[in-house]
C-alpha cells in the first residue's frame, strides 16, 4: 500500500513562469518610475563606495543588475542563453530609459549613466549564472 504523499508530484523549486515575468515587470516598472521622477536634491552623497564613481552610478548598476537578473530568470531558469538575454535586455532597457530622460525637463540623457546601466546588467546576468551554477552543484 503506497502513501498519498508518494503519489503527489514533487513541487518545483523554481517560480512559475507567470511569477518570474511578474517579477520582471515589477523590477523594470520600479526602475522606470525611479528614472522619470524628479531626482532627489540635497542629502544624497555625491560619491559612492570607495570614492571612485558617483553614488548615482552605483544606483544605476544595482538597478539594472536587478533587471537583468530577473529577466534572465524569466527567460529560462537554467541556461547561459538566458543570461545573455538578461544582459542584452537590461542594457537595452537602460539605454531606452536614458533616451526617455532626454525629453523630461528635470532629467537628462547621460552616456555615463547608460554605461553604468550596461555594467549593472552584465553583473546581474553574471551573478544569475553563478547562482544557477551553485544551485546545480549543491541542489
Amino acid at each position: 500500500m503506497s502513501s498519498a504523499s508518494s503519489q503527489t508530484p514533487a513541487r518545483s523549486s523554481t517560480l512559475s513562469l507567470g511569477l518570474r515575468w511578474a517579477a520582471v515587470l515589477f523590477v523594470a516598472g520600479g526602475v522606470f518610475v525611479a528614472s522619470v521622477v524628479t531626482p532627489p536634491g540635497d542629502g544624497v552623497p555625491t560619491l559612492g563606495p570607495f570614492g571612485l564613481v558617483g553614488a548615482d552610478k552605483w544606483l544605476h548598476a544595482a538597478a539594472y543588475a536587478a533587471v537583468a537578473g530577473t529577466l534572465a530568470h524569466a527567460l529560462t531558469p537554467s541556461t547561459e542563453r538566458a543570461a545573455a538575454g538578461g544582459f542584452l535586455g537590461g542594457a537595452v532597457y537602460g539605454l531606452c530609459i536614458e533616451l526617455v530622460q532626454w525629453f523630461i525637463p528635470a532629467r537628462q540623457f547621460d552616456l555615463l549613466d547608460a554605461a553604468a546601466n550596461g555594467v549593472g546588467a552584465a553583473l546581474g546576468a553574471g551573478l544569475w549564472l553563478v547562482a544557477v551554477a551553485v544551485i546545480r552543484q549543491y541542489g
